[in-house]
This record gives structure tokens, sequence and C-alpha cells, in this order.
């Protein structure tokens, strides 16, 4: 499968802006919908995961992935043990998960090892009543089996953004996989009150982030759900540098 990369400036608010003004005519499109509910998602794993690089996908043969980027969990990590302290459970070396055997990212940074940033694969659902299903989770996962070799499976982690909480049959389904997949509850923009103009700074924002069993195995100790449910982000730096 072969992935068409379309060229992305850094996205900021004021980047989006420009984009709902450029494409002001064709607001209603569901092109113009979904490519804007990109755009907020790529600004918010930017923001508050730390994520670089993030470019969207183009093109009829993307296989379902319409972002991706690189993703450095270890800043998150050293600066949630200088917030919170060490880890206090301690970090196998090894563990298996759904008959997989993985090393949890921790335990290398403990050890002193490299760590290179993980590739990240989004698929966005910019949906405004649906849930997203079973099926187009089950078809996400073939995505991932295709662009990934067993190799690399605990290198890249597969992220789902949609503005809902998953249904239970999905949850089922996402724990059961044996690959890190990552679910972001991201909420659509909203107008302003009494306007026809969108809520850049007070809408379109990360309101869950959900492992499943081994991508929270995978990234045991580093935190990411805390950090993103107590804002550390907003505390320390919101661009996660060193």
């Amino acid at each position: 499968m072969r992935l068409t990369y379309v060229q992305v400036r850094k996205i900021t608010n004021a980047a989006i802006e420009r984009y709902v003004s450029l494409n002001k005519h064709t607001t209603g499109s569901t092109v113009f919908q979904g490519t804007l509910y990109e755009n907020i998602a790529m600004r918010e794993m930017s923001q508050k995961l730390g994520m670089i690089n993030l470019e969207r996908v183009g093109g009829a043969h993307d296989g379902g992935v319409d972002v991706t980027g690189d993703w450095s969990v270890v800043p998150i990590y050293k600066k949630m043990e200088r917030v919170l302290g060490p880890y206090r459970d301690k970090i196998p070396k090894r563990c298996t998960v759904n008959g997989a055997r993985l090393t949890p990212i921790a335990s290398k940074i403990e050890s002193g090892s490299e760590i290179l940033p993980l590739r990240a694969l989004v698929q966005c659902k910019a949906f405004t009543s649906s849930k997203v299903t079973p099926k187009e989770l089950r078809e996400l996962v073939g995505t991932f089996g295709s662009l990934v070799t067993n190799s690399n499976r605990d290198k890249t982690v597969v992220i789902m953004c949609s503005p809902h909480l998953l249904t239970k049959d999905s949850l089922k389904l996402i724990n059961g996989l044996r690959i890190p997949l990552i679910y972001l509850r991201i909420e659509m923009l909203q107008f302003l009150q009494g306007q026809e103009k969108y809520d850049f700074e007070n809408s379109g924002k990360l309101i869950n982030y959900f492992e499943n069993e081994y991508a929270m195995r995978l990234l045991q100790g580093c935190r990411i759900d805390e950090w993103v449910k107590y804002d550390i982000y907003n505390k320390i730096d919101s661009r996660c540098k060193k």
C-alpha cells in the first residue's frame, strides 16, 4: 500500500481559521468537514501529546490513514517522573498481551537504551451522530497489518480520533488486539454562541485518551493518561520538548 502525503504547515488556530476562510463556500460538504476535523485532531495531538512531523495523507490508496506523524513518549515519561515522582509499580522487562510478547518502552528508558519516536498512523472519523463501529475498527486494524511488519509492531501506534465514546463491542474488540491502538475522543468544532463563526479557542478539544490493552502494556509507566487527564501538558510545556 502506498501513501501520498500532503504538505501541512504548523497546525495553529490561525492556520485552521485560514482554511475555513478559504473554503467558506464549501463548509457544508463532507470533504470540508472531514479536513477540518483532521486539522483539529492534528492540533490536539501536537499541542497535548507532543507529536511532530504531522502530515495529512491523501489519495485513493491511503487505506483509511488520514494523518501520519512521529511521537516520542520519552519527554512525557521524564516530566511525569519529575511531577509525580518515580512510577511505583515494577515495570517488567517483557510481558505478553493476547499471545504477543513485547518490551515496555519505560523498561528500555530505565535501562538506558536509545528510544526512537513511535510512528503514528491516524484515522479521523468526523461523525456528528454515529459511534465508531467494530467493522470500522477492524478495517483500521487491517490497514495497520498492511503497512506495518511484525518486527515494527511495537514501533508504530495506530490512533483513531472521533467525537464519540466507544461502544462496549468496540472496547471488547480493541482490547483483544495484538497491536497498540489508542482512541482519542476529540470533539467537533462548535460555533460561537449566536454567531456563524467557529470557536477555535474553546471547542475541538481532546476530551478522552484511551489505550487498548496492548498499548497500555507497551506504554506502562509513561503515564500518558494522567498527562492528559490532569492537563499536565499545560502546566509544564505544551510542546513536550526536552
